[in-house]
């Protein structure tokens, strides 16, 4: 009789702790779900504060946009100023990144070109202009175009 007595006793015991376990728990879920909604309106809040302040920052920048549109008169029609930088690009020598300009002078790499039309081998050039096999391979194949 007095086993059964004790082991109600500590059953009632373990059945009182999980009681008290599962509602500290509940609390712990409630709090963080109570801070996680905290946060939400604090981050929407923030958010809303900041479109406030870009559109107003928006609407600055057009007013005054509008204001130096009136005073300022473009003196040329945008056409013809994409022509003429157009014609400023096509005009600047294309520049080849593979070429160091303290290692040749540009009448070297003309030599090169002439001697590989003229049949000349890449050793043949290669010994003629001091440079190694590999660099000359590399400008006449980045120089197709003057070929």
């Amino acid at each position: 009789m007095m086993f059964a007595i004790v082991l109600s006793i500590l059953l009632n015991l373990v059945a009182l702790f999980a009681i008290i376990l599962l509602y500290v728990r509940q609390n712990r879920l409630l709090a963080l779900d109570n801070q996680q909604k905290r946060r939400v309106s604090e981050m929407e809040e923030l958010m809303s504060a900041y479109m406030v302040e870009l559109k107003e920052e928006n609407d600055a920048f057009l007013s005054s946009l509008t204001k130096t549109a009136g005073e300022e008169q473009v003196t040329e029609p945008p056409s013809k100023v994409r022509m003429k930088a157009m014609e400023a690009y096509q005009s600047v020598q294309a520049i080849d990144p593979s070429i160091d300009p303290s290692d040749h002078s540009e009448m070297a790499e003309l030599d090169m070109v002439s001697m590989h039309r003229a049949g000349f081998s890449i050793d043949e050039i290669a010994k003629a202009a001091g440079v190694g096999r590999t660099e000359v391979e590399l400008f006449l194949k980045f120089n197709k175009n003057i070929e």
